[in-house]
């Protein structure tokens, strides 16, 4: 049963220079993941087992640690430092990666775990 996602999205500065933007999209389903990396941590596989991106309609990954020391990479990509919430929607997420079958994540922080939270929406048809 099709579903309705919200979202939205703020940021500014103090001189007023921002955006302001928020919207809604239809999914068949959402997922979600969560895992805390070690800090210092090596290469850690999480297995999405998405072959097809084209049947996402939006990708977020948030990560506890925002200072680039958490590290993502998927299918032959290089790896993205994380220094912000990574919101993918629709056509973006190839641009991130041609599959997601499997995450490769890292934390390099020497003194602090990071907790990842994946959020998915799926369109199935």
């Amino acid at each position: 049963m099709p579903q309705k996602f919200s979202w939205s999205f703020s940021g500014g500065t103090p001189s007023g220079a921002g955006a302001n933007e928020g919207g809604s999209v239809e999914v068949d389903a959402i997922t979600s993941a969560e895992v805390t990396l070690a800090k210092a941590s090596a290469d850690r596989a999480l297995a999405l087992q998405i072959d097809d991106v084209e049947k996402l309609a939006f990708f977020i990954l948030t990560s506890s640690i925002n200072d680039g020391s958490v590290g993502v990479k998927a299918d032959t990509a290089t790896r993205t430092k994380i220094t912000g919430p990574l919101i993918l929607y629709g056509e973006a997420i190839k641009l991130f990666a041609g599959d997601l079958q499997t995450l490769t994540l890292k934390n390099a922080s020497a003194t602090d775990a990071a907790d990842i939270t994946i959020l998915m929406g799926f369109k199935l048809d």
